[in-house]
């Protein structure tokens, strides 16, 4: 019975920390890298391509084969032989010499020797592997934006949910204010009601930012992929923000992609010059060789072996006209990508820049809309005080409430964009 009842607390311990996950930022962007289905399948395209450098490799490893050949013919072919030649043959003639069954098996191997392609084609395939892994880095970040974008939104759509509450509590206390003031008949009857719609359409605005809080935890929930029951508990504030990002230009895949992809042109413009090149083979072979007009492959006198070993050399000739266009592109295409590739740092350099622009101003529109936030409450007690001790003007609650509404509108603005700020500069400068 005791030992039940330990399990049963064990299980119900494990239960509740997997149901409830505290996570900052950070730690939500690589809980989702490790959970996500699209991150593990981009993880084959890397193994596909390292296993393209292991095939150009393999291309210099003998290539080795076995072939079979027979013929077979009902109908010989006569050979013209001059008188004299053969006993009994005087003059000159024709006579079938080869027999109608002829069979070979043998083994046959090639084996590179000079063929600088091939090594260049290794090269390819590195950069193409190097390229891929870019192009997968790229992709995490997309993935990374996304849930740091969902974690921001559970927390503008929190800080939402917090100003409607409050929103709605005040539109109780002014129902209340304004029921007593009516029932006093010192309030006109159309304040009266007004206070009542307004309490109303309050706390249905309260409804509404509840429901668009939960929409942002489902949404960060599939970002993350983590069950449905989860309970999310996040640790970072709207306002834990770092200005001090020291990730450079060349960290950027965009820079390495491009760096990769003009390595690549300057590669096939070397694979296309070594096309004029002479390539160098040795090809050997060991054969059985059976003739006979007869089908009796069992009697070994009919069979006989022979081999032979081959030098194979390739000179291309009419390649130097051909290519001559080949070399011309990659040569366009190299001198495109130094263009491009100093326009993307000119990019990048402008977008880190105007983004750390945007977020330190975002920082003080959202540090100055909070004060004012807080001043708000503050007018609001004061309010309420002046209402316990009977110094009350419901037209002045009324312009008040203006401007508290004004200063939440401001409020929630400049946290949206400070949110926005802070993903651009996460993806300006590739810092998460």
């Amino acid at each position: 019975m005791k030992k039940n009842f330990l399990l049963i607390i064990l299980l119900t311990t494990a239960a509740i920390s997997y149901a409830q996950t505290t996570l900052s930022r950070s730690e939500a962007i690589q809980l989702g890298l490790k959970n996500r289905f699209d991150v593990q399948a981009i993880q084959y395209d890397v193994a596909i391509a390292a296993s393209k450098v292991k095939q150009t490799t393999n291309e210099w490893l003998p290539t080795l084969s076995g072939d079979g050949h027979i013929k077979y013919s009902p109908q010989l072919q006569n050979t013209v032989i001059p008188g004299g030649i053969l006993p009994g043959y005087d003059e000159t003639t024709l006579l079938p010499l080869m027999v109608k069954n002829e069979t070979v098996f043998g083994l046959n191997l090639i084996q590179p020797l000079f063929n600088p392609m091939l090594k260049t084609d290794t090269k390819l395939a590195q950069t193409a592997l190097a390229l891929q892994e870019e192009k997968n880095h790229a992709a995490q970040i997309d993935i990374m934006l996304q849930i740091s974008r969902a974690y921001l939104d559970v927390q503008l759509k929190g800080l939402q949910k917090r100003i409607a509450a409050d929103i709605a509590e005040r539109n109780h206390e002014y129902e209340m204010i304004a029921t007593g003031m009516y029932n006093n008949g010192t309030l006109i009857e159309n304040y009266y009601l007004r206070a009542i719609l307004d309490r109303e359409n309050a706390d249905q605005l309260s409804k509404q930012a509840d429901q668009n809080y939960e929409l942002s935890v489902m949404n960060l929930r599939y970002q993350l992929n983590v069950p449905a029951e989860t309970t999310l508990l996040l640790s970072d504030s709207l306002d834990a923000i770092t200005l001090a990002y020291d990730k450079t230009n060349d960290e950027r895949t965009e820079i390495k992609q491009l760096a990769l992809q003009q390595e690549e042109n300057k590669i096939n413009l070397q694979k296309y010059k070594q096309e004029l090149l002479p390539t160098l083979s040795i090809n050997a072979n060991y054969s059985q060789l059976f003739l006979s007009d007869k089908f009796n492959y069992g009697t070994g006198r009919w069979w006989s072996p022979f081999s032979y070993v081959t030098l194979n050399l390739h000179i291309p000739i009419s390649a130097h006209v051909k290519n001559k266009a080949v070399l011309t592109e990659y040569r366009q295409k190299i001198s495109q990508h130094e263009l491009l590739l100093q326009q993307r740092e000119a990019d990048i350099n402008y977008e880190v820049q105007q983004a750390r622009t945007l977020l330190a101003n975002a920082l003080l529109n959202q540090k100055n809309a909070k004060n004012s936030y807080e001043l708000s409450k503050t007018i609001f007690h004061n309010q309420q005080e002046q209402y316990r001790l009977g110094a009350f003007d419901y037209s002045a609650l009324l312009d008040t409430e203006k401007s508290l509404s004004t200063t939440e509108r401001n409020y929630i603005q400049s946290a949206y964009e400070l949110m926005l700020a802070q993903i651009q500069l996460q993806k300006a400068t590739n810092n998460f």
